[in-house]
This record gives C-alpha cells, structure tokens and sequence, in this order.
C-alpha cells in the first residue's frame, strides 16, 4: 500500500466516522493495513478497498478497530470522577425528583474502565445509589473494545490506581497478570458499539445528565468536533454536565455551553 492508497483508505474513513488519519501516520499505520488486507483474503489494495467500499460492510468496522486508540485504566484523571460525585451529583440529587433516573454515558468507553470506575466510586461513596437509581452505559466504534469491556477482564496494569479495597471487594485475580471484574458490576453498566457521527443512533440512545467524552474530540477536524459538541448538546438534558479531557476545550469548539469550574476542574453545563 503506497501513500496515495494510504490517503484514499483515510478519506473515506474520515467521511465515514469523523477521524482525521494525518499522513505522518502512513509509516505506523500502512504494515498493520497490509497484514488486514492478506488476512482478509484480498490480493492487494485496490481489490480490499472495492469489497470496503461496495460490498462487504464488516471491512469498516475491521479498519476501525485497527487505527483507534484505546489505552486507558481504572480511575484515569480520578480528580474528575471525585467532582462528580462530591460534587455534581449530590446537587443533581437535590434537585432532580427522587423517581428520576440519573442517565451517565461514556464514549468513547474503550474497554471499559472509564464507565466500570464511575459505578466504583458511586458504590464507594454508597449513599447516592441508595437514594436513586443510576443508568451508565458506554459507547465505542470499535467493536473489539466493546466485546472486552461486556467481558470485565482487565490486566494488571489497567487496575493499578485502584484503591486495594475496591479491588479486593469487586474483582477477582484471575493469575498474575489479570482481575475479572464481579459480574452484578457487568450486568448494570450497558455496553454498544456506536458511531458519534450517526446523529439517529445516538439520539436513539436518549438524553443525558452526565456525559463524559474525554480525550476523543482531539482525533476530529474541527467540523467534526462541532458536529459531536452539538450532538451531545442536545443528548444533554437541561442543566447536565459534560467533562472532556484535561488537555481539551469545549469553549474552543462551540459557544453553546456554559463553562463551570468546581475547584481545579473544569466542566461544561447545558444551561
């Protein structure tokens, strides 16, 4: 696969998901394409990039997993998860009526721990999943993560930053190397593979009081980044909160949200 095709491949998956592939990727990208291509069966790129574009939808979705990326790790950018729970949710509790369900979702989720650790602190915490129930689900376009998140196996690495309590309390050590997380936590966060520039799956996935989207808009143009903060803008349900990543800004993409600081961090309110 030479520069051209390299060019031509990422075209199509920007115009299809909203990823913007930089060509300086051509060198770390192109051999992991290739080896996609002759497991696939396909003989070389202009045959592989037909069947992807005319007739074999599954080759997206093959593409997708192979160029996102999905590092993360329990309780990443904890100072976030502490606000939301000392913070946002207890004044959402207050205000919100006590039959209502606090909606939170994910996306991207990756394998899982982002979502997995806001349901650990909220079972740490205790009183508010007493009060009322909460509703966490988790999104991904890459459908390998999404099938090891619903799965809960985490390596030893992935957990490292867990207080020992909650890790002795809620997983259980495989072998050296891995922890299962208990299956009550698997069954109540839902996990889906879901495109954020499908604006119809994702208003299928209802509204929100909490959205965390961190470290995702950095992979966007900025048309596709005003695509996505407008969606979740209306995913949103009055006066809830998106959190992006440390190193990102909604103020830099849209004007529509109201920005709050709540000591250190800095979160986005729908007013």
């Amino acid at each position: 696969m030479n520069i051209k095709d390299f060019k031509k491949l990422c075209d199509v998956i920007y115009r299809r998901v909203g990823i913007l592939i930089e060509e300086r990727k051509y060198d770390s990208l192109s051999k992991k394409i290739e080896k996609l291509i002759k497991e696939k069966g396909y003989e070389d790129f202009r045959s592989f990039f037909h069947a992807l574009r005319f007739k074999d939808e599954t080759l997206m979705q093959d593409i997708i997993n192979l160029v996102t990326v999905n590092e993360t790790y329990f309780f990443r950018e904890n100072y976030q998860f502490e606000v939301l729970i000392n913070n946002i949710l207890p004044q959402m509790d207050k205000e919100l009526p006590s039959n209502e369900v606090i909606r939170i979702l994910c996306s991207p989720t990756a394998t899982g721990e982002e979502a997995y650790s806001i349901a650990l602190h909220l079972l740490a915490e205790g009183k508010l999943v007493e009060k009322r129930d909460f509703e966490i689900i988790g999104i991904d376009i890459d459908s390998n993560v999404i099938a090891k998140a619903k799965r809960g196996i985490f390596s030893k690495r992935s957990v490292q930053f867990l207080p020992p309590n909650l890790l002795n309390k809620y997983f259980k050590k495989i072998n050296d190397n891995y922890y299962e997380i208990d299956k009550f936590l698997r069954d109540v966060i839902t996990f889906k593979v879901v495109n954020v520039m499908d604006k119809f799956a994702m208003k299928r996935l209802g509204k929100f009081n909490i959205i965390f989207c961190r470290n995702m808009l950095i992979y966007f143009d900025d048309k596709s980044r005003k695509e996505v903060a407008m969606t979740f803008y209306d995913m949103l349900k009055p006066k809830g909160y998106i959190f992006l990543g440390h190193a990102e800004s909604m103020n830099r993409i849209v004007s529509v949200f109201k920005t709050v600081k709540i000591g250190n961090t800095i979160v986005y309110q729908k007013p």
